[in-house]
């Protein structure tokens, strides 16, 4: 009788441990799937911080960026008013002297000439060269050429030329005690017609011939895609 006791004493106690081991089991499952649970919860919230921070930290580069465009866009909306107000002056009240100085004329070609590059993606698309003018001539202060007449050249240039490449419109000017004599080359976007020209080129060689007539001598060339155009007026 005492064996069958002890045996089912043994039984409860071995039910007994049996529960609270299943139960404790369980807990710390529960417990566990609780701290993984927190864990991911804390790596997702951490994404979510550095993905703030990094939101932080472009909202301002891009923000500089966008101060930095402004600068350059206000600078040159600057320099193009200040040029455009040079130009018109020059266009407006110098014309009625019909003749102008070789400094007056080539102090609005680059002002003109600023005026295009607003428009221009090639910083380097421009080529200027003004080393063969003679500032001690007498013709560099005193009038001489007609006004404007530079204009005709540098705008046929702008309008037919390829202006899209580095050093693919080239400027120079001359100036001798005998003679002014400027020079435009420019890539051309496509091959010219056979038209001899519009109405800018007939009025342009008709102010010429009313200003300076048997003085001056036009010459046109063209060297693959590459068109070479000279204006030599004699003193």
């Amino acid at each position: 009788m005492e064996n069958n006791e002890d045996l089912v004493f043994i039984i409860i106690v071995f039910i007994a441990f049996s529960i609270w081991l299943y139960t404790k089991l369980k807990k710390e499952q529960k417990t566990r799937q609780k701290l993984a649970d927190e864990y991911r919860k804390l790596l997702v919230d951490n994404a979510l911080l550095e993905s703030e921070h990094l939101k932080f930290q472009l909202q301002p580069h891009t923000l500089n960026n966008i101060l930095a465009h402004l600068k350059l866009t206000t600078n040159k909306l600057n320099k193009g008013l200040a040029s455009l107000s040079e130009t018109l002056e020059y266009i407006l009240y110098k014309g009625n002297n019909h003749l102008v100085t070789v400094d007056e004329e080539l102090r609005f070609i680059q002002e003109y000439l600023r005026l295009n590059e607003l428009f221009i993606s090639e910083i380097d698309a421009i080529k200027e060269d003004y080393s063969q003018v003679n500032k001690n001539s007498k013709y560099f202060s005193s009038p001489c050429i007609p006004h404007l007449i530079t204009a005709y050249f540098i705008e046929n240039a702008f309008k037919h030329g390829d202006i899209t490449q580095k050093e693919s419109l080239k400027i120079s000017l001359k100036l001798t005690d005998k003679e002014f004599q400027l020079t435009v080359i420019n890539k051309m976007k496509e091959k010219p017609t056979t038209a001899k020209g519009g109405l800018g080129l007939t009025n342009m060689k008709k102010r010429l011939e009313l200003l300076v007539a048997n003085k001056y001598d036009i010459k046109n060339n063209i060297t693959e895609d590459v068109f070479h155009s000279t204006l030599t007026i004699q003193f």
